[in-house]
């Protein structure tokens, strides 16, 4: 029997193959088990958690002021022309004039009229004494060709626009015309160099103004965040171009304003 065994292993050499090949295959995998343990320690290869942040706190301050006073009423008209009609009343001296014979007598006489102190005076009704063609009734000896009622002497006329920006207002009277006005994204800012590594807290200045349509314009950042982030910034500066307003009325028309807002942001 031990003998048949012997003779039937003998004829089958593809199954003495098949285990030599068997042992180089787990022979070179256990090698290769050990040298890529040795490497791993050799490396010193550790884990790190990834950061995490537990709560981001942001706290947008706005200074109390009271609402700006309304602009004082323009100069009534009548009070305009009661000081014209009081200068009018004013006489001027006569020159005596030395009478001469004209040689030649014209056809027509040109109809001259005179005021009460007896000037010569053009022939635009209420005109003052000494006025010239072109002025305006009511006006003033020596003002300039198209200026406005009650202007300075030597001034210059300019036409005010009502939608040009005016001085900066204070945030507080600004947002009472807040429509949308979201925070800056909590996990945006999470995102950035400062609150995944630095997280201390820092304040952040915006500029900006509000259109006659309501919307933001001119967005820019006066005071950057302290702790050299550009990210933390851009992120400001996005939000406040989100924000919407009503339309700030002056006499009636829509007005763009200017103002200022700070964004205080602390990490955790």
């Amino acid at each position: 029997m031990f003998e048949h065994y012997l003779t039937y292993q003998k004829a089958d050499p593809k199954r003495q193959r098949r285990i030599a090949i068997a042992s180089v295959v787990s022979g070179t995998l256990t090698f290769s088990g050990i040298i890529f343990v040795w490497a791993a320690n050799k490396m010193n290869i550790t884990k790190v958690d990834p950061p995490t942040v537990q709560f981001l706190m942001v706290q947008m301050s706005a200074e109390e002021a009271a609402p700006p006073p309304p602009p004082p009423p323009p100069p009534a008209a009548a009070d305009t022309q009661e000081e014209v009609e009081e200068k009018e009343e004013i006489p001027e001296e006569d020159v005596p004039e030395e009478i001469v014979q004209p040689k030649e007598t014209p056809d027509k006489v040109p109809d001259v009229k005179k005021s009460a102190g007896g000037a010569k005076t053009n022939a635009v009704p209420g005109g003052v004494p000494g006025g010239v063609p072109g002025g305006v009734p009511g006006g003033v000896l020596g003002g300039v060709l198209g200026g406005q009622l009650g202007g300075q002497l030597g001034g210059v006329a300019t036409k005010r626009d009502a939608t040009q920006a005016t001085a900066p207002k204070p945030i507080a009277v600004v947002m009472g015309n807040a429509i949308y006005k979201p925070d800056p994204e909590a996990n945006k800012l999470a995102a950035t160099k400062a609150g995944m590594f630095d997280k201390r807290p820092g304040t952040v200045t915006i500029f900006f103004c509000v259109d006659v349509d309501g919307k933001t314009a001119d967005v820019k950042t006066k005071k950057k965040f302290p702790h050299n982030d550009p990210k933390v910034d851009e992120i400001c500066r996005d939000t406040v171009k989100k924000w919407r307003f009503k339309p700030f009325m002056v006499g009636g028309k829509a007005t763009k304003i200017c103002s200022e807002v700070d964004f205080n942001i602390k990490f955790n």
